[in-house]
């Protein structure tokens, strides 16, 4: 019987850039938890922007945040990964010099920017619900980075990715968040390991996970579901993965399938 849930939020729950979630999404989730079913929020966001779809249920969800850069439960940070200093300066440099992109970059609670664009600073603002700041250099950011994001409005992100893996290697972990939204965080952060770390904590196995996504940044996570679902508007490579494939983002077809749970765990306990 399924224990744990976890989705990813743009293109998944919500609809890219927006905070637009179904609103019985939340009286779904408190039923589910009611009968011991954990739900986790796993966003590429960073932990404010999630807060911003899922502030009222902050005490009673896990949330892995910026790819699982940051992951909390209840509220409470469970752990953080920054950048070394050395990493960081190279990391951002070359984010700078990719052409036609906006570079910002998430510390647990906050997001930063030093390249002031009206255009992308509001869409964050308005859409992402951030309350993204405005540096005169990310390096000089006090609190350590997790997550330095590129928003590229020329190319796929996967075009801007490959060069990037090319010069960093191993030293630091890339995940394709969106169309145009390319992360880049400490090696080894996923999803997927985030997710590891829960289960291992709540002592839930991989056949009693189910996860929902639709990037390329999901796929970890969801190989590490043996419920995973990939919604249509998914990247064909996250459809491959999953075991199913459920509608669009835009049908509601998460909260349909969170339902379809609650209504299989809800006949197991009456069987008890």
């Amino acid at each position: 019987m399924i224990q744990l849930i976890a989705s990813d939020l743009d293109g998944t729950l919500v609809p890219e850039g927006t905070a637009d979630i179904h609103p019985d999404i939340y009286e779904v989730i408190r039923k589910l938890q009611s009968f011991g079913v954990n739900f986790v929020a796993a966003s590429g966001r960073n932990y404010e922007s999630v807060m911003g779809v899922f502030g009222c249920m902050e005490k009673e969800i896990t949330v892995i945040s910026d790819n699982g850069g940051y992951v909390a439960k209840g509220g409470k940070e469970l752990y953080c990964n920054g950048f070394p200093k050395d990493l960081l300066k190279e990391v951002v440099e070359l984010a700078r010099n990719v052409p036609d992109a906006w570079v910002m970059a998430s510390a647990a609670r906050n997001t930063y920017t030093d390249q002031n664009d009206p255009k992308y600073v509001t869409w964050v603002r308005e859409g992402y619900k951030m309350d993204i700041r405005i540096v005169e250099s990310l390096l000089d950011v006090e609190e350590p980075l997790i997550k330095v994001a590129l928003y590229t409005y020329a190319k796929d992100a996967v075009e801007v990715a490959e060069p990037l893996r090319e010069k960093l290697g191993d030293r630091v972990s890339i995940a394709i968040a969106g169309d145009r939204w390319v992360d880049i965080m400490m090696p080894g952060i996923s999803k997927g390991n985030a997710l590891a770390h829960i289960q291992k904590t709540l002592g839930v196995t991989r056949q009693e996970t189910a996860a929902f996504g639709d990037n390329g940044n999901d796929i970890p996570m969801l190989q590490q579901a043996e419920e995973s679902f990939a919604v249509e508007n998914a990247r064909e490579e996250v459809k491959e993965i999953a075991k199913y494939v459920i509608g669009d983002v835009t049908e509601g077809s998460v909260i349909g399938e969170l339902r379809r749970i609650l209504q299989q765990v809800q006949e197991e306990n009456s069987l008890n």
